[in-house]
């Protein structure tokens, strides 16, 4: 066993003993777990409970639970389980009861069949099955599965499954396909003959893929968080092994005899860190090779790539979809920027050597750049790959990788499926499957129903995995923020090295960035994504590239290492009780977002650019730790992490501590932002209010009664609620009293639709403005006196200034004005600005920094109004604000408003033209050189279709 494994494989807390699977089981044997008394599973809903889902009963000491009462149409039956917990699987909606026999022990279920979405963010592995000469499809999004005729694409049927089915496989001996539930932790038995979810397994958390063994006996699960494979009998529909794998495995290929697994590391990272030297294991550990006969991993292929997104096996030659990564080379800019580049290899089965490898999009042969490889398979006798950020299938010579052939398949596809000489790639963001012949003719599309995502969160789905343009033309936002996680790798934002922060909670986790580079998510926005994948976005995608961020949340609460219902084991709570007490996390991990944006000064375990303390619910799947990814596994950040609280903690308390890390999960129920933010001053008078909960709320009109809004020691007074998920919007009937403190209020009793309650009530003051005495109406500019950014020194220059001019169109209203900017072209922003007597309260905004669409923004600031000509209309005003960007900070920035007649600030600098002195150095590389002092703000050498920028930042286009 590798170094890694052992390191992996010590950190398993006692709540795996449901997985203790003795390793041989003798058939019909059931596992190590003795039946005994009753758990109460609280967090397991029972009032509204998802069809598909797996309902859990603790084994009795004595007798059994059966089914008392079901509605009618149910056929599914208990499940006595091997691993301490009978299951039940409803797939009719209605009222369900159990009883053990023979005592007065029950248990009741209401199923139903609409259960709010939620944006966990999981993708398919493989989610394409040929079934029976049946196309079946995964939906991955909503929870079913639909069955299509392979020729015409016609969906004959559709199956409802369990949560976010990722990958299928069809055990035809036995008559099942076999679904990845990775939101539910299981894997789901669907009997072909019934067309129904008959049973579902759990078998750790985030199953990613499946794969059979030759006589469809056993199926290899890959658990993507928990470093492991899982061994299923079909047959038994139970687990009989255990094999610690990789970091992070995902996708796999199996031998033709069954007797070798491949293992592939989803997100490996590579061994050079960039800030803390090379750590071998980021290299190593790519591909695991398992023995399937003694269930060990015997070998590993290092070295394949940062991030692995297929496996195919084809005789003596294992083909992998990479992602392989130079760190240094990155550019958002240069078009012709090799930082990441798409791959597909081929390795010697016998020798693990690389026997071929080609970047996709840049090989002589390619057609066009071709970003993110997934799936592979072999048809025609052509190796075909499917590229999601480029919505491409490029067929490859199987000997030499050169292109012969690509095609457009819509959706983002990961899956692609071959069936004789049939293929069909599914694009599961766009729910359709496109068919095509060996040959790479497309001729036809399968299309299917029942996308839950709002419109904003596909679209901004769409964009976040798709390629940019200029220098991000040959990569994704996906490309290290993989999955809305990270790749693990350091890369240079700027004038910083970090590693990709995952990203969740976003709208409560502010400010945003390793070092809160944003106020909020909406202002994060503004320099993104310009600056990374170079796309300038549209009014309406930047509201959409907003609603998917938004939308990201942490798993479910229950994984590999918590009670079935989510609740903490006996470590985990030992470690809570650190966490909370001697360790002193909670000081700056506070509350149960376990941050509240503390803004902590440079050091640390990083370097000295200041961190902003993050959220570490649902961390455990993150696969690199620290701000530079240095720590591997938890026990190592905690390791790290606890000088800085001054403790000494021992090998016990490290791994309570880290065992509470991995059970940290989304299980409570409480208010994760709201608007006004708590305590908030300067509140508008008019407009609605909204707060962002944790979970779903539940939407009866009993429920949202629940909440109130109440001046301070005063009365309730009207408003109407409205709920969408996990967003409530809260209108006050009449505008707020100007000077007013009021309370929006949340009952303890407020329920979440799974019926978990806030359990304490939840109070958010804030203060309504005074008055105006002045408004904003008309045309301004903005100004803002940029310092010049002095990259030798990688610092602002606040000697040195270039103003940027914002023309702005401001609307007055009751309680200040709405400020409409046009941004660029294609985008517009629009500022709410709230004026407190003759002081105007601005939110974050934007201004240019770079080539177009490249934008600082700043934090919320408050300028002082100037009526010249007294018709209570402001027209001028001076202030100053900061902004931050990865590595820099700028401070006390001059901002001025005025009518446009006044124009900008004088720009202090020499102007016209001096002669220079061209040379060539010795590595052939052009010098300027110049005599004359010369006074400016920048120095450009271009030809005449260069564009200089339009503040701090590089020349574009031209040869510059």
């Amino acid at each position: 066993m590798s170094t890694l494994q052992t390191l992996r494989t010590t950190t398993a807390t006692l709540a795996r003993v449901a997985l203790g699977l003795a390793l041989g089981l003798a058939a019909g044997c059931q596992l190590g777990i003795e039946p005994g008394e009753l758990d109460a599973l609280p967090l397991q809903p029972t009032a509204r409970f998802g069809v598909g889902s797996t309902f859990y009963l603790p084994l009795p000491a004595e007798g059994r639970w059966v089914l008392e009462q079901a509605p009618e149409g149910n056929d599914n039956v208990v499940v006595p389980g091997a691993d301490g917990h009978a299951r039940f699987t409803p797939v009719v909606p209605g009222d369900y009861a159990f009883v053990v026999e023979g005592t007065g022990e029950r248990r009741t279920l209401t199923a139903v069949d609409q259960v709010p979405y939620e944006h966990f963010n999981y993708y398919p592995t493989s989610s394409l099955a040929m079934v029976d000469g049946e196309l079946w499809v995964a939906h991955v999004f909503d929870p079913h599965v639909s069955r299509v005729d392979p020729g015409t694409g016609q969906v004959r049927g559709t199956i409802p499954v369990g949560p976010w089915p990722v990958a299928l496989a069809h055990a035809a001996e036995l008559g099942v396909v076999l679904v990845a539930h990775k939101a539910g932790d299981t894997l789901g038995v669907v009997d072909v003959a019934q067309g129904r979810l008959v049973d579902a397994v759990w078998v750790g958390d985030e199953p990613a893929e499946i794969r059979l063994s030759p006589d469809g006996a056993t199926a290899y699960v890959s658990l993507a968080t928990e470093d492991a494979v899982v061994v299923v009998d079909v047959a038994r529909r139970e687990v009989v092994g255990r094999v610690e794998v990789n970091p992070n495995p995902t996708a796999m290929a199996i031998s033709e005899d069954g007797g070798t697994l491949y293992v592939a590391s989803y997100r490996s990272g590579v061994g050079e860190r960039q800030t803390s030297g090379t750590d071998a294991r980021g290299d190593l550990y790519d591909v695991a090779v398992i023995d399937t006969a003694s269930r060990r991993v015997t070998d590993h292929i290092s070295s394949v790539g940062a991030t692995i997104g297929g496996l195919w096996l084809e005789g003596e030659r294992l083909y992998v979809a990479t992602t392989r990564v130079e760190l240094e080379q990155l550019s958002p800019l240069d078009e012709q920027n090799t930082a990441f580049r798409h791959t597909v290899a081929a390795y010697d089965t016998a020798t693990r050597a690389e026997v071929a490898a080609v970047d996709l999009g840049r090989q002589p042969s390619a057609a066009a750049m071709a970003v993110r490889p997934f799936g592979l398979t072999m048809a025609g006798g052509t190796l075909w790959v499917v590229t999601e950020g480029s919505d491409a299938v490029v067929g490859l010579d199987p000997q030499t990788l050169a292109e012969r052939a690509r095609f457009t398949a819509e959706g983002r596809p990961r899956t692609i499926l071959a069936d004789g000489e049939r293929l069909y790639v599914h694009g599961s963001q766009a729910y359709r499957v496109t068919l095509a012949g060996s040959d790479g003719t497309v001729d036809g599309v399968a299309e299917l129903d029942g996308d839950p995502r709002p419109a904003g969160v596909a679209q901004g789905q769409w964009m976040y995995t798709g390629v940019g343009a200029r220098g991000g033309q040959a990569h994704s936002c996906a490309d290290c923020h993989v999955d809305g996680l990270t790749d693990g790798n350091v890369w240079n934002a700027g004038f910083a090295l970090s590693t990709s922060r995952p990203m969740f909670w976003l709208e409560g986790t502010g400010p945003i960035g390793w070092e809160g580079d944003a106020d909020d998510l909406r202002s994060y926005l503004y320099g993104s994504p310009a600056p990374t994948i170079g796309v300038i976005p549209t009014t309406e995608s930047f509201q959409a590239f907003y609603d998917y961020l938004a939308a990201l949340v942490p798993p479910p609460p229950a994984n590999g290492w918590t009670q079935r219902d989510g609740s903490l084991t006996e470590p985990a709570l030992r470690g809570k009780e650190l966490f909370e007490g001697k360790a002193a996390c909670a000081g700056c991990h506070a509350g149960a977002l376990t941050t509240q944006g503390l803004r902590l000064p440079g050091g640390g375990t990083h370097d000295a650019h200041p961190v902003v303390v993050p959220s570490l619910v649902g961390a455990y799947r993150h696969a690199f730790w620290l701000v530079d990814g240095a720590a591997r596994t938890l026990e190592e950040a905690v390791t790290a992490m606890a000088p800085l609280s001054g403790v000494a903690l021992s090998e016990e308390e490290v791994a309570d501590l880290a065992g509470y890390l991995r059970e940290l999960t989304a299980r409570e129920f409480f208010v994760l932002t709201s608007t006004p933010r708590t305590g908030a001053s300067h509140v508008r008078s008019e407009g609605p209010l909204s707060v962002v909960m944790s979970q779903p709320v539940f939407d009866d009109p009993s429920d949202l009664a629940r909440i109130e809004l109440r001046p301070e020691g005063g009365v309730a007074i009207g408003i109407t609620v409205e709920a969408d998920g996990r967003r409530l919007t809260i209108t006050p009937v009449a505008p707020l009293t100007p000077g007013q403190r009021y309370e929006l209020v949340l009952a303890e009793d407020f329920e979440a639709f799974t019926g978990w309650t806030l359990g304490q009530v939840a109070t958010m003051p804030f203060t309504v403005a005074e008055a105006p005495a002045l408004s904003l109406d008309g045309e301004y500019v903005i100004t803002v006196d940029h310092p010049n950014l002095d990259r030798e020194a990688g610092r602002y220059d606040p000697s040195v200034v270039l103003p940027i001019p914002l023309a702005m169109t401001a609307t007055a209203s009751a309680y200040g004005a709405s400020l409409d900017h046009q941004a660029t072209e294609l985008a517009r922003f629009a500022y709410d600005v709230v004026i407190e007597g003759d002081v105007a309260y601005f939110p974050p905004f934007a201004f240019p920094a770079g080539p177009e669409g490249f934008f600082n923004r700043s934090f919320p600031s408050q300028l002082t109004l100037v009526d010249d000509d007294g018709d209570g209309v402001a027209d001028r005003g001076e202030s100053t604000l900061y902004f931050r960007s990865p590595g820099l900070e700028a401070t006390d920035v001059r901002w001025t408003l005025a009518r446009p007649d006044a124009g900008p600030s004088e720009c202090s600098g020499q102007e016209g033209t001096h002669e220079v002195d061209l040379m060539v150095d010795a590595q052939g590389n052009p010098t300027i050189d110049w005599s004359a002092d010369v006074q400016a703000l920048g120095y450009y050498v271009t030809d005449p279709d260069a564009v200089p920028p339009a503040g701090p930042g590089p020349v574009t286009g031209g040869e510059t």
